[in-house]
Formats: structure tokens, sequence, C-alpha cells
């Protein structure tokens, strides 16, 4: 009943977010919203049941050929093919095949899976190349190379974005142009870099599902995953700081997994130790929200089922990496680097979108003090905002840096009292901004220009499109950027790579991978659901051979899914009208796969899953 619950929730949330998405109002609640709820209530049921059987489904397991378990394995390698052709079987052959590759050590695996995923991006590698520069990432170099950007003076560096990201991609430009004369050149160096790492880590997660125990099967489907699906050579091949941020988050991923794996004996290894403190400074430095997940899910490890020693090892490798992140390294490269310190004015997006609503739907329904401490706070002043709103990105409202940050608190009070009166205009607000999270459809205007009114909105409600992820394929140049020499850019292999993605979004069934919220709301739903199933089965067997069964929390592996979703609801934007929004949750396209390994390795082989040694 509980898992029935979920997907009439799901449904309705769906269903909710549409009308959000198209309309940037609720309701009607009429029959055909009901109706239509249902039926994805339906639908979620239907396909979870499946998914939840197939994750359950027994690996087929085989013994060793008699030639191996006799002792012929040291024959020639001609004789054991001539025996694989006599038994006239492609799946004996395979069978063969895969039994080497297993009994391989865990380099030249992981180079082979390597090798597979590199030669399947390098078409889309070498539409790419040279490489997809996005507008941040060109203020970030500009201002490498002293040019203003931001408002800055010239030779200053905005915290607006990561200071390590900002040296990586100067670092590498500059070194490029000392080296070569240009600075492109190290740029593509870097990209090569970035591609090498990335290919390596998800090689590496598709070796990890194998060795917890998920089978051969779901290893192979991963690698075929991360093989063919175009968004991630697309987004790889991009110089921006979300696809830095990939290269530490992969392997840090699969090292927490092993940490709760192993009931944080892993951190026993001094080598193991560091390299997930290295990876998650990496990951705490090169996105704003990559901090904070980072720091909360190594906090969260403590709470796992160890030795008193292995909690205060984890405690003191999240208080360490906080040190370092928050304090040691601003410290140390404000100095040198000139680091212009901005207003943090991320955590006042989405209330100040809720004002901008509020300014729509009761322009005159605010007092003199109110209205002065919006306008003390904010760069568009309170009489502005509804001329300036946009229900589905927070830009024209608020972007770069706050008036007055000085004027927080009191625009806190004001925020506080406005909502007790009117409630509905901040819900719909909220609910518009954060929709393209968990809807399947969206309005067709791709306007990122404010005063998009919601009369438009109606009127071309009924054609609306699907709720696809939108990439970064074209060069986007800042001002800042264009005073440096030209960047050589390959438009026509850019454009092939465009027709290539958008070929895979009309490609049927196929399709419905490249919808976002399938992402971001189904797929872990989906893995609520099936732990809801999990727990009811483990309730219901209770004891086996007499003995109480150990029943194992497989929540502290989703700790960082967790965080990761909560990181979506301050951004600026979710639906991709602008590839700002995908790249915000790409992410979830290597851990969602990781944890349903983690799922399917409970179901079908739990005592190599929860086995507490041999890291």
């Amino acid at each position: 009943m509980a898992q029935v619950a979920l997907c009439m929730l799901g449904g309705l949330t769906i269903a909710c977010a549409d009308q959000a998405a198209t309309r940037a109002v609720f309701g009607p609640y009429d029959g055909r919203f009901w109706a239509k709820s249902l039926v994805l209530a339906g639908l979620l049921l239907i396909v979870f049941m499946a998914g939840e059987r197939l994750i359950a489904l027994s690996p087929v397991r085989t013994a060793k050929s008699d030639s191996v378990a006799s002792g012929n394995g040291c024959r020639p390698a001609v004789i054991r093919a001539m025996q694989c052709i006599s038994h006239a079987s492609a799946a004996s052959w395979l069978r063969e095949l895969f039994e080497r590759f297993d009994r391989l050590g865990l380099i030249p695996r992981l180079l082979i899976y390597g090798a597979v995923i590199g030669i399947c991006w390098m078409p889309v590698i070498i539409m790419m190349a040279p490489g997809t520069i996005w507008f941040d990432t060109g203020d970030q170099i500009a201002q490498f190379f002293g040019i203003s950007a931001y408002g800055q003076p010239a030779g200053a560096i905005s915290s607006h974005h990561p200071v390590l990201d900002t040296l990586v991609f100067g670092g590498a430009a500059w070194l490029g142009d000392t080296l070569t004369g240009n600075y492109q050149n190290g740029l593509i160096a870097y990209l090569a870099v970035q591609v090498a790492a990335t290919i390596l880590g998800l090689a590496a997660a598709c070796l990890y599902v194998r060795h917890i125990g998920c089978g051969r099967a779901y290893g192979l489907m991963m690698l075929v995953f991360f093989s063919v699906f175009p968004a991630f050579p697309i987004f790889t091949m991009s110089i921006v700081k979300d696809s830095l941020h990939m290269v530490f988050l992969i392997p840090w991923l699969i090292m927490m997994a092993e940490t709760v794996r192993t009931g944080l004996e892993a951190l026993a290894s001094r080598r193991f130790l560091a390299g997930l403190f290295v990876l998650s400074l990496g990951c705490a430095l090169t996105t704003m929200t990559g901090l904070y997940i980072t720091v909360l899910s190594l906090l969260a490890l403590p709470v796992v089922a160890a030795t008193r020693r292995r909690r205060l090892t984890a405690l003191a490798a999240a208080l360490g990496v906080t040190l370092l992140a928050v304090v040691i390294f601003p410290a140390a490269v404000a100095g040198p680097l000139k680091v212009a310190k901005e207003d943090s004015n991320q955590i006042l997006v989405v209330p100040m979108q809720m004002t901008a609503r509020y300014a729509l739907d009761h322009p005159h329904d605010i007092t003199p003090d109110e209205r002065k401490a919006v306008d003390t706070v904010n760069h568009v002043p309170f009489d502005h905002m509804a001329s300036r709103y946009n229900p589905y990105l927070a830009d024209p409202i608020i972007q770069y840096s706050l008036r007055d940050a000085n004027g927080v608190p009191d625009y806190a009070t004001a925020w506080a009292q406005m909502g007790l009166r009117h409630p509905d205009s901040y819900l719909i607000a909220f609910a518009s901004l954060e929709s393209g999270w968990f809807s399947f459809l969206r309005t067709p205007q791709n306007s990122t220009a404010p005063a998009v009114s919601l009369a438009s909105l109606d009127r071309v409600a009924d054609q609306a499109i699907g709720n696809q992820m939108d990439l970064q394929i074209f060069n986007a140049y800042s001002k800042p950027f264009r005073q440096m020499p030209a960047y050589a850019e390959n438009r026509a292999g850019q454009s092939a790579a465009h027709a290539w993605w958008n070929a895979w979004r009309s490609l049927p069934i196929i399709r419905i991978l490249t919808f976002t919220s399938v992402w971001t709301f189904v797929l872990p739903l989906f893995l609520v659901y099936c732990r809801l199933g999990r727990a009811a089965a483990s309730a219901a067997s209770g004891m086996r051979d007499g003995r109480a069964v150990r029943r194992h929390s497989w929540f502290p592996f989703a700790v960082p899914l967790v965080w990761s979703l909560l990181s979506l609801l301050p951004n600026a934007i979710s639906i991709p009208l602008k590839p700002t929004a995908t790249r915000y949750m790409l992410w979830s396209l290597i851990m969602v796969p990781l944890l349903i390994g983690v799922l399917r390795a409970d179901a079908v082989r739990p005592e190599r899953l929860w086995r507490q040694k041999g890291v």
C-alpha cells in the first residue's frame, strides 16, 4: 500500500508540475486534471513494478568451463578458440570471453572498458573539437588574463564562480599561451585530460557495480549507456565548471559507496583515506553547491554502523575538508589572486522570485516599510518587478549581486509578512520556478527575456512541448572573452553534434532518457519505491533459519543523491530555456545508475554487497 500511495503522490506531483510549467498557475483542478493524475500514477506503478522485478531478477551463474577447472586453462589460445567454435554456440563463446575478461587485473579491465567508451565517444569528440566555450567560462579565463569582468577592476578575480575553476581554466590557457603562443592549445590539452579522466571514472563505475555483486549484465548495461548516450561526450567536451566537477565527482561517488559498504573499514587504508580526502576537496571547490553536498555527505558517514575509531576518522576527514575548503583555501588565494568577494545572493534567488510574483498578483498590498526593505536589498525595485517577471527564470529579478547585503534581515521580515498575507503567490512562484525538475511538459516559449506574461503562456499552453534536456553545443562568448584573441571554433562540427543530439531526442522510447524529470524525479522516486518493497519483504521474513536477519541500512548510499536533489531547489532556473538548467542535473545520469546497482546487489547478492573486508 505504501508503494501504491507513493505512485499516487508521484502522479499528482507530475500533473501539478505540468500545469505550472505550461501556465505558471495552479489548477484548474477539474476532471481532466484528476484523470491525468490517475493515469500517471497507474503508469508509474506499472513501470515501477516491472523495474523492481528486473532488479531482483537472479543473475545467470555459470560454472567455469571444464578446461579451466581441470587445469586445461594453460592450453594454447588457438585450441581453446577451436573448442568454442566446435560448440557452435555464440553464447558459449561470449561466456568464455567474459570469463577471460573477469580473470584480468583491475587496470587491464579498466583500460578495456575505457577504450570501449572512448571509441564510442570518438565521433562526437571529433564533431565537438576543439571544445565548447561557455559564457561564464570565457569571463573566468578573461579575468585570469587581467581583463575586467563582472564589474570587477582589471586584474581582480570574482568569487561569483569557484576560484579553483578560474585557476584551472585560466592556468591551462596561460600555459598554452606561454609554451606555444596560443592560449587555445592549453585549453585543448586540458580537454584531453578531462575527457580521459571522465571516461576512466565511468569505466570504474561499471566495474564497481560488478564488484559489489550486481552480476555481469547490469555492469554491461551501464557500460552501453555511458558509451552511446550523447549527453556524456557532448558535456565532457565543454569547458565549464560542472564538467570539471564531474572529473572529481565520479570517483568520489565510488569511494563514498565503498566507504559505506565496508562499514567505514575502507578508511583504515591510508591511501584510500587520502584519495577520498583529495577528491572531496575537488568536489567541494569546483561548484558552489558541491561544497555543501560534499561536506554534508561526509558528515553523514559517522552515522554508519561502525567502530568508534572509524567514525572518528570519518568525522576528522569531514572537518578537515570543511576547514580547507571554507577557510584555508579562500584565505590562501584571496591576496595573491586579488579575489573580489561578491554577495552570496544565491540564497535569495527563490525568495526574491516569490516577491516578484507577489508584485504581479498584489501590487498595491505592500506597506512602505516592506517596499523599502525590498528596494534596499535588490537592484530591481518592487515597482519594476511585475514588468520583469519571468515565471521560469529568476535572472531578470536577481542575478549577480545584491544592492545592499546589510538589508537582508529587514527583507526577510518583510518577505515573511507578505507571505502570510498571500501564500498562494509564493507557492505558485516556487512551483513555476522549480517545475522543470518534476514535469514532462513545458511551455513552448523559449524566452529568457523578462516580462513573460501569464496571458501569453496561457495562449500557447495547448502547444506544450516535452521537457527534454538542452545541451550547450555551440560556443557562447562573453564580452570580456571577446577581448582575447579569437577562439578557433568548429561550427560545422558543432552543428553536426547538435543534429545528433536532436535525433536522439526524437527516437521512439529511447527519447524518454532525454527528459529532465526522469532523472531528477521519476528514477529517484523509483529508488524509494524499491526500498519500500525491500523493507516490507524484510519485515515479512523477520527470521531466517531460526535466526534474526540482520538488516542493513541502504540510506547512507543515497545521502549524496538526497543532498544533490535538494541543491536543485535554490537554482534560478529548472526548465531548460537555456542549457544552464541541464548542467545543474547531469550528475544524476551517473548517480542514479550507481544507486540502482547498489539496490540490485542488495537484492541478488547481499552477502557480497555487505561484505566488510577487502577494499
